[in-house]
């Protein structure tokens, strides 16, 4: 897994940067920091979150917006950038600029990333990132559309990237138009999206897909809801034999109570319907919990089984199993130290293909003042597969973050 997309600003790129996904995610609140308006997610519980406002980055004020500037520089060693190639020396640079109107429910986000190593040239990346969104927040419904447009590319350690000798650069668009509706304890969600995806070097796997959602809420009192999700996705290829249709159906609870704990626990079936071939049904999972057992620690879990992984990038389907244990611990004020562990399975469809991923990282971050930052990483990751070699890599990197 190389060290190539850093989607988190200010602190949380230092804490968090370190852990890379080998192949971007499609799904466009996966690509952009959580917390900006009108794009992604809202911020999770964290300890970071918590840092003093000494350590905490100051944005640019423009009229009613603010403007957040950085600059993520990196050097370190890979030991295996391309999965089975050598290692080589390595040198970063990831710039970035948030730009949030709050009030209005506008944000934007731009970043570019571009990493090379002298001794493996061929293993060279780089890509950016451009997302803008909107919400309107009205009396009893917020309605949102959110777009972007990014290049990245797929390394030898992602699940369904093959063997390949060289990174394979892409370019996804992406647009989300969600409607968040609240009647008395019930509030409902419908959200449709769309994705194209283009690769440089394999047009045969280009593809585009649109996905409708509908999420109700049931909150009888308290933090606790009971929640309902149906899901829906057509994907269509170049090669229209790999067109297909899944469907999800689950059911279960959310809590986000602040402050100490929260977590979403939701199960039921998923179908899919290839094109060509019999429909394959399975039951799925999507579990998270995160744990603030004192203002200094901050534990998160996550876990999913599912079919075709909505955050794939490729032509190949498969079920994925995967889990991740991560655990953050404020030594002081500023030295921030994060470590996480992550496993992935991937079982392929029509074939006895598979595939396993297994990630370890480790970060001690200093937050030396509100402009500057300094990051040490370690990072192992391993690939086991029946139809690939086994391939593993240590990663070690040392970052500084600038915010102007």
């Amino acid at each position: 897994m190389r060290n190539f997309n850093h989607f988190a600003p200010g602190l949380l790129a230092v804490a968090q940067g370190f852990l890379a996904h080998a192949a971007m995610a499609m799904e466009l609140d996966t690509l952009i920091p959580p917390g900006i308006p009108g794009l992604g997610q809202a911020q999770p519980l964290t300890v970071i979150g918590q840092t003093p406002g000494l350590s905490k980055p100051v944005p640019w004020q423009l009229g009613g917006a603010t403007m957040q500037p950085q600059l993520q520089a990196e050097f370190g060693y890979d030991s295996a950038p391309g999965a089975e190639s050598g290692g080589s020396n390595l040198i970063s640079a990831t710039p970035s600029l948030i730009v949030a109107d709050a009030p209005a429910g506008f944000g934007a986000y731009l970043q570019g990333t571009s990493e090379y190593l002298p001794s493996q040239t061929a293993q060279d990346v780089s890509g950016y990132t451009v997302a803008l969104g909107e919400a309107a927040v009205l009396p009893q419904e917020t309605i949102s559309i959110a777009g972007g447009f990014a290049r990245s590319a797929e390394t030898g350690f992602g699940l369904s990237t093959r063997n390949l000798a060289k990174p394979l650069s892409y370019s996804v668009g992406l647009f989300d138009a969600a409607d968040r509706i609240s009647a008395g304890m019930f509030t409902l969600t419908p959200d449709v999206s769309y994705t194209k995806a283009a690769f440089d070097a394999l047009p045969a796997e280009d593809f585009w897909q649109i996905r409708g959602k509908a999420r109700l809420e049931f909150a009888p009192g308290g933090p606790l809801r009971l929640v309902t999700l149906l899901e829906a996705t057509q994907s269509n290829y170049r090669n229209e034999i790999l067109d297909a249709g899944s469907y999800a159906a689950l059911a279960g609870l959310d809590d986000d109570a602040t402050g100490l704990w929260e977590f979403r626990v939701l199960a039921g079936a998923a179908w899919r319907q290839p094109r060509m071939g019999g429909a394959l049904v399975a039951p799925v999972l999507e579990a998270a919990a995160t744990w603030a057992p004192s203002e200094l620690d901050d534990v998160s879990l996550t876990a999913a089984h599912e079919i075709d992984d909505p955050d794939q990038i490729g032509a190949v389907g498969y079920t994925l199993t995967q889990g991740e244990l991560s655990y953050t611990h404020e030594l002081q004020r500023t030295l921030v130290f994060s470590g996480d562990f992550k496993a992935a399975h991937a079982a392929y469809f029509g074939t006895r293909m598979t595939e396993s991923l297994f990630d370890t990282s480790a970060q001690l971050a200093w937050h030396v003042n509100a402009a500057f930052a300094l990051d040490a990483a370690y990072a192992f990751n391993d690939r086991q597969a029946n139809y690939l070699r086994a391939a593993n890599e240590h990663v070690v990197t040392l970052s500084a973050v600038w915010t102007p």
